[in-house]
Order: structure tokens, then sequence, then C-alpha cells
């Protein structure tokens, strides 16, 4: 699938978006509760004799108890234009750093994340449900589950168009996208249809060093090692000529004597900058489409279709040969030999090109049968992705051809595509899975209902990946079918329930006791135990402890997964100067299994006893043996556990790096985190709609350990130590705003770090990187917009990454800037600016 195959679809499908209302009407209030604990009030609250307690579960409400919600107005605080901009912003407070379990009114998503596009204004209210959520709904533990609350009626037409800029120049990109959403009760359908583009920042553009090297787009000949090249030329020039360009007549003759003395001393320089990009250019386009409806009496069913295509394109410098003219050539005038130095084709630069496409088709099916709630999802997917590198001009071939004295070769002319090294990858996949859970309550115990929980996972994927190219690389064809079964029971056991039974004095207690197995074609039976336990001695502390037990293996996408090469702008320690190797990501059939311990403990804390105040801390240690790693950062030691991943040229500079990933004989890792969230006003009633909200969090994360055996034999890497690894990290977010106005300030800090190499050490200094984004809609600040007009339902957001553009700082010992980490070097992009339009029709 293609960008204009892509395109065609458009005309089609846009006016499905124009479709008026089929009786859903926009609610601003849907089933909207206040925001707080599940927990009922008990029956002596009641304060006055003419109240009515209704207790009961509100409408989209999930079958396990919320850690913490936020609803219209706070969500409406945060500017963001779809859910999963709001989940982003959100996710200080949800934690854990995956992408969160998604429940759409209390029920599973499955593999539908059509809903992540859906405007926040859709929602009712986002509830972050507690820790042991995760074992219940068939998914490893430790892992949040967010339950997005749906409104009973909404729709909406809406148009964004952004720009964004980079305030140093040269780079520029833009989107433009349209979606429409239709809500009625159980039934609900949604069309997303999007744009994006990003222009490439030309080395020229930045204060960036050339690289070294003679660069000419005619082409010129010299003195063997710079000496004069002829008697017989420097005697017609009337001077000693070392270098000469090519004559204009060689085109079309082989040129004399007379015209080489014509072009002495002169050749057609250029800059190697105005031949090269620092980041490529970027184009996508998306189209989404999914619908959600009842089946029958209990079961709601989901189809969700989605598309995408994406390339880049960028040129990476003006390629250059240098081949010897024998004296005694056709195409030589001269007596001797001498040195013939050319580019390609005149100003044709180097290429690398990347493209993908993907088309995808998800169902999901769920409800209770039989008192079961049961969920079902199937996907199947197709992606092709095709990878395409130009690594310079084939001397040898050149020169051969010069030395056979081919009289078909003019080496003076412009050479075509077949005298370029280039690497050709393709690779087309496919993968058809289904999902299937089920979850009950099965005994009351004096704690609680005991619930199990049964999640069954099946795939198969099918793979081909291709290369071929240049002569140096052999054309080579893979073909891999692969198919995983998982499996996993999750027993969630109350021990004990604050003010019922004997032990009501100890609190809540429960525990989550997880078994399960995974089979990978090629790979035999994989265990996993796990136990979670859960306590909350008083309503305001809430401990957890787990501990798991797994054995791991490498996932379909990493045995199988499309060969990707990039130009990766790298520090290149042995020599001491930036490179840009080409970059090898994807699959590795030869990866092989492990295992892998875990502990982590947390603590989580709320004086006041609501959600306005937040402090936690938690311990988390990961002891991981013959298991899958990412290819970590190259530093000497790493480069010398893997030389068979790294390629150099005869004078030592990087040319190729396979980071697929890596099989690790032991990883241990430990950190110590914390942090403090505040949320005020916490809860909302009538009186204070719209009222001002505010958030703040800082989370705090302390790497106690990290060491890293690659293979036995070889020492132990201290990755805080010896691969510029920070110990501390910190993150802030604060927002200010209600609905119409709003501010959001984001920022990171990470500790100073070093990398030793040999006699120098490299030392590290990460930026405070602060991004400040902001929206306004005038409409709810004036208040008189009418219905239809220009400011009706606008709104403008504006958004600056990295503030106060900063860069990673690197010095040696004695305070000087290594070669390659200039400031334009290191970041090239900065900081950019982003001004979006989103207008509701």
């Amino acid at each position: 699938m293609t960008l204009h195959r892509l395109a065609a679809l458009l005309p089609i499908l846009l006016p499905l978006m124009l479709i008026p209302d089929a009786g859903a009407q926009t609610d601003k209030g849907g089933a909207r509760a206040a925001v707080g604990s599940q927990e009922p009030a008990p029956p002596g609250d009641l304060s006055k004799e003419d109240e009515i307690l209704i207790i009961g579960q509100r409408y989209g409400d999930a079958k396990v108890a919320s850690e913490s919600e936020f609803g219209e107005d706070e969500i409406a605080s945060h500017g963001a234009d779809s859910i999963r901009d709001l989940l982003t912003r959100l996710q200080p407070v949800i934690g854990d750093g995956e992408e969160p379990v998604l429940l759409i009114n209390g029920r599973p998503a499955g593999f539908d994340r059509s809903v992540l596009a859906y405007p926040t204004e859709a929602l009712d209210r986002i509830a972050v449900l507690k820790p042991e959520a995760a074992g219940q709904y068939g998914h490893p533990s430790g892992r949040r589950v967010v339950n997005l609350v749906l409104k009973k009626r909404f729709s909406s037409l809406t148009t964004d168009l952004g720009a964004d800029w980079a305030t140093g120049g040269g780079q520029y990109g833009g989107n433009l996208a349209v979606g429409r959403v239709m809500i009625d009760g159980p039934t609900r359908w949604n069309l997303q249809a999007r744009l994006g583009y990003d222009s490439v920042l030309h080395r020229r553009s930045r204060t960036v060093p050339r690289r070294p090297g003679a660069f000419d787009t005619t082409g010129y000949v010299s003195g063997i090692g710079g000496g004069e090249i002829d008697p017989a030329l420097s005697l017609a020039a009337g001077k000693v000529v070392t270098v000469a360009g090519f004559p204009p007549g060689a085109l079309s003759r082989v040129p004399a004597l007379a015209d080489f003395a014509a072009t002495a001393g002169d050749t057609d320089a250029a800059d190697p900058n105005d031949f090269d990009d620092l980041l490529p250019s970027r184009r996508s386009m998306s189209l989404n489409l999914g619908v959600t409806r009842p089946v029958g009496g209990a079961l709601a069913a989901s189809l969700n279709i989605a598309a995408s295509t994406s390339s880049s394109r960028r040129v990476r410098g003006l390629p250059m040969a240098s081949v010897v003219l024998p004296g005694n050539s056709p195409w030589s005038p001269f007596a001797g030999d001498v040195m013939l130095t050319r580019p390609l084709a005149g100003g044709r630069a180097l290429r690398s090109n990347n493209d993908a496409d993907m088309l995808s088709l998800a169902l999901t099916l769920g409800g209770v049968v039989e008192g079961w709630e049961t969920n079902f999802s199937a996907g199947y997917s197709r992606n092709w992705s095709r990878s395409f590198l130009e690594n310079g001009i084939d001397v040898a071939r050149v020169q051969s051809l010069i030395d056979a004295a081919d009289s078909g070769f003019d080496p003076y002319a412009p050479w075509d595509d077949r005298f370029l090294l280039a690497r050709h990858m393709r690779s087309n996949g496919e993968n058809l899975n289904a999902r299937f859970n089920v979850r009950r309550n099965v005994v009351t115990l004096p704690g609680g209902p005991l619930v199990a929980s049964f999640s069954l996972n099946a795939s198969r994927s099918h793979t081909e990946n291709r290369l071929n190219g240049s002569p140096d690389v052999p054309d080579t064809t893979v073909r891999t079918t692969r198919d995983l079964i998982d499996g996993a029971l999750v027993a969630s056991v109350p021990i004990a329930r604050r003010g019922e039974g004997l032990v009501a004095f100890l609190g809540d207690i429960s525990v989550d006791l997880t078994a399960g197995g995974q089979s990978v074609t090629g790979s035999g039976l994989r265990k996993r135990f796990g136990a979670d336990l859960n306590w909350s001695p008083v309503p305001i502390l809430q401990l957890r402890g787990s501990i798991d037990h797994s054995e791991t293996a490498p996932t379909p996408e990493q045995l199988d997964g499309p060969l990707v090469t990039t130009l990766t702008r790298i520090f290149d320690y042995a020599r001491g100067e930036i490179a840009e190797p080409a970059w090898i990501v994807g699959g590795n059939p030869a990866l092989t299994r492990g295992s892998r311990d875990s502990l982590a403990l947390t603590a989580t804390v709320r004086p006041l006893g609501d959600q306005s105040v937040s402090l936690n801390i938690g311990y988390r240690r990961t002891d991981a043996k013959g298991g899958v790693s990412g290819f970590p950062e190259l530093t000497p030691a790493v480069e010398a556990a893997f030389p068979e991943r790294v390629t150099r040229d005869v004078e030592g500079r990087l040319i190729t790096v396979d980071a697929r990933a890596i099989n690790i004989a032991r990883n241990t890792d430990a950190e110590l985190a914390s942090g403090i969230a505040l949320r005020f006003p916490a809860k909302q009633s009538a009186a204070a709609s719209n009222a001002p909200q505010f958030t703040f969090s800082l989370r705090h994360r302390w790497r106690l350990q990290s060491d890293l055996l690659i293979r036995a034999g070889l020492p132990v890497i201290d990755q805080l130590a010896e691969s510029g690894q920070s110990r501390h990290n910190l993150t802030l977010q604060a927002t200010a705003g209600r609905r119409g106005l709003g501010a959001t300030l984001a920022g990171t800090w990470n500790s100073a770090s070093s990398v030793p190499t040999g006699n120098q050490v490299f030392n590290i200094k990460p930026p405070v990187t602060l991004n400040l984004s902001m929206f306004v809609e005038p409409d709810r600040l004036s208040g008189t917009s009418k219905k239809g007009g220009l400011l009706h339902d606008l709104k403008i957001s504006f958004e600056v990454q990295n503030l106060f553009n900063g860069y990673r700082r690197v010095t040696l010992e004695d305070g000087s800037v290594p070669a390659g980490y200039s400031r334009d070097e290191v970041d090239p992009l900065g900081r950019v600016v982003r001004l979006s339009i989103r207008k509701k029709l």
C-alpha cells in the first residue's frame, strides 16, 4: 500500500464523516458522577429524613475498585485533544511507564485502539484501577489498568490543523486530521483520517563542522602522493601542476595534455554540508474506522479497521571516489600514473529511504455468559517495509574497469547507479492473533468474593525478510512462521476486610496468585509464577509486595521482525568522533530463552484520606539470566564483547552496527522510586463547576544497580559507571487550568555520568529539559460567540518543546569539548514551537 493508494480512499471515506447524527446528541453531563471513592456511604450517614440513598454501581464502572479518578473538569483542564494525548499527560499519575491495559466502560478493549483517537470531550471520567486489577484481566501483575468511561450520548466532527518549526530554523512540519465520533448508548462508531509531514533538516542549516576529505562536483586529477602530475603538463601550464580539473571537453572525447593545462590548479570544490542532512523528511497518512454495537442481550461487539503508510527521505553526503589512472590507459594523456578523484555524477548525493505500510483488522466481543465475564478478541495485521541505503561508490569495481582499459567505461563522464554500493531490505509480515479471557466470583469468603480469571492467547506470525544489493552483500531471503500460545490463571483471594470479621483490625488484605505458561515454535514450554500481596492497614496507607519468576523467551517480533536500516548519529569512543553508521534493527532468529526473577515493594500514603495528596515510594529489583536485551550503547566494553556486530573501514571508521536484540548471560537492575502528587480540588460539585484545577507531580528514580554480564568469561559491565547512564532522574509536571484555558509545564532532569575510554574520561551532563503547553478556547472565555460562528468550539494550542534549548554537554577531564559534541551536533533540532487549531464543525 502506498501513499497515493491510501489517498484514493479519502474521497470515499471523508463524506461518511459528514453524515448527520442518528439520534445521538452531545451529552455535556452523560452519566457524570462525583469523583471520589467507589465505596458506597454507610446508611447511617443520612442527615435528612427525606434523603434517599441508592447503592449501586455507576455506569461504566469496572469490577475492580479505582485508585484514582479524573472527572470532566479535571480532564478539560489538561487541554488534550485526544484520549491518547490525555493518557500521555496523565502518565505521571498512572505510573508504570508501559502503555496501560485499557477498559472501555468497564470492559476490556482487547485489540481495539480506535478509542484512543476520540476527543477528550467524549469522556465522562477516567479511572486508574488498583494495581491488582491487571491480573484479574489476564495481564502481568504490575501493569496499570485504566478504565475509560464514555458519555452515554455524544457526537462530534472535528478538524485539527497544526504547524511546528524549529526556532533555530531549517525544519518545519505540520499535520491535518479530521475525526467523526458518535456515541448512542452502547452503540458507537468513529472515523479518523490524519496526514503528517516533517521537512528535512539540512546540515548546512546548522553550525556543524565539515566532513573530512576532498569534495568536488566535477572531478580532478592529482599527482600520486600530492606531487607533480607530469613535467610536460607543468611546462605547458607554465607552473608546477599538482592538481587539474576535468576539462569541459572530456565528456565527449579523450582529453589531451593541453586540455588539462587550461584547468591546471583549478577544481570545482564543494561544501559537503550542502549534500548532507541531519534529519530526514517524513510523511505519514492513516485511516481508522471503528464500530461498536450490542449483539444479543448481554454482549457487545467492536470492529476496528486501520491502515497507515509512512516514509522518510534523506541524503547523506556527496559520494567521492579516488582511483589510480595508469599512464598507459587510453584515457590518460600523462606519462605516468595519476590519481583521479571525482563524484558519482555531479551533485548526486547518497540516499537513505525507508517506507512502511500497515493494514489491520480487530474484532472484540465481550459480555456476561452464564455468569462469567467474557472477552474475546481477534486481530489480523499485515505490514510491508522497505529500506534502501546507499553507502558509497564501488571503488574496487571502478579500478578494475580502468585497469582493464575498458573502452566502454569513460572515467570522466557521469557514472550511473550501478557503481554504487547499496543495501536493499524488504520485509513482509502478517500476524493472526486471538485472546480469550473469563472471570467470575467463585465463592464468597469472610473478606469478600474470591475472583478467578483465566486468559488464553494464541497467535501465528509469518515473515519474509529479503536482503540484496551490492556485490559485497550476498542476496538472502528468510521466511519464518511461528506459533505462540500463552495461558494464565489468576486467583484474587481476599484475606480480610476492614470493619468485618474476626480479623477486621488487620484492615484490607488480599493476595493475587498467578500461574501461567507460554510456548513458541522452536522453544519448549516456559512457566511463570507470581504472587502479589495488597495490604491497607488503615484507609490512608496502601502497601503492596510482589514476587515473580518467569522463564522468558524472545517474542515473535524480536525473532522475526522486519529488518530496517537507518543512519544513526552516535559517538565513536574508539576514534573520539561523531559517526553515522548504518544502524540495523529488526528480528534476530538466533535469540534463545532465559529466566527472570523480580521483586517489587511499594507504599502509597494519602494523608488527607482522599486524592488531594498522594505520596509513594517503591523498590524494584530484577535479575535476568540468559534473557533478551536491547543492544546497549556502543561503548568500548560493548564493542569488545560483540566485535562481530561492528564493521569498520580500513581507517577504523564505523560503517555498520548490527543493533538487533542480543542474549545476555546476566542482567541485574535495582532501583528506588518515590513521588508526590497533588490534585486540587480533588472533588467536584455542581457549585464548583468549572473551578480551577491544579495538578502537580514530582517523581524521583534512583538507580541503585545496573550490572550487565554479556558473556561468560567477560568482565561485568557496571552500566552506571561505564555506559554513561544516570543514577538519578527527576520528572516534574504541573498543570493549572479549567475549561477554556490552561497550561502545563513538564520537565526532566538526569544526574551527570561518565564513560571511561582508555586514557580518557568523557563527562556527560544531561540538560534540564522543560516543555510548556498552553491552550485557550475563546468562546468559553468571552461567552459571546454564537453557535456556528468562527470562534464557536474553537481551541488554539501553543506548545514549546525544550524551552531552554538545552542539550547533552560532554567534556573531557580538562574541560575541553571533544570533536563531534558541539551544540548542533549533539541536538541539531533544538527548541521546537508548535501551534495548532482545533475546530468542531
